[in-house]
């Protein structure tokens, strides 16, 4: 008898460390759509929390006051965005860029966060450069 209750208190405490773990795990999931995605979605995308990934358009890229109107896009659909959130320095047309925001009605996705993909290489500097004179002479991003 003793032991029964010795194992069920076991499962129960082992089942809640699970439970927590895989809720864990699953917040932390770093997930992302595409502009196709989002767009196949239609009304159950507006004002939802999405994270639109893609590529920013050549030539989209506009400041406009004090937000940054561009054009993502997966290489099938583009999607006109409006940041307003603080823009990386590394952001730049043809940059890969993971947005956190909304899609609205007007068919504009709202990001108030952007994050922009590097390709990760790293190059130490030149002899002579210190570190901020080398990144923003060498850098080709990715």
């Amino acid at each position: 008898m003793r032991k029964r209750r010795v194992v069920i208190a076991l499962l129960v405490i082992g089942g809640a460390l699970a439970w927590v773990a895989i809720s864990g795990l699953r917040s932390s999931l770093v997930y992302y759509r595409t502009p196709t995605e989002v767009v196949h979605m239609g009304r159950a995308a507006y004002d939802e929390p999405i994270r639109l990934g893609g590529f920013v358009d050549p030539g989209s890229v506009h400041h406009v006051g004090i937000a940054v109107h561009f054009v993502i896009s997966d290489g099938t659909t583009h999607m006109k965005v409006i940041a307003t959130g603080t823009i990386p320095a590394l952001f730049r047309a043809g940059q890969g860029c993971v947005l956190e925001g909304s899609e609205h009605p007007d068919g504009a996705f709202y990001a108030d966060t952007v994050l922009v993909k590097h390709n990760g290489v790293y190059q130490p500097p030149a002899p002579g450069q210190t570190p901020h004179s080398a990144d923003v002479a060498g850098g080709s991003g990715g």
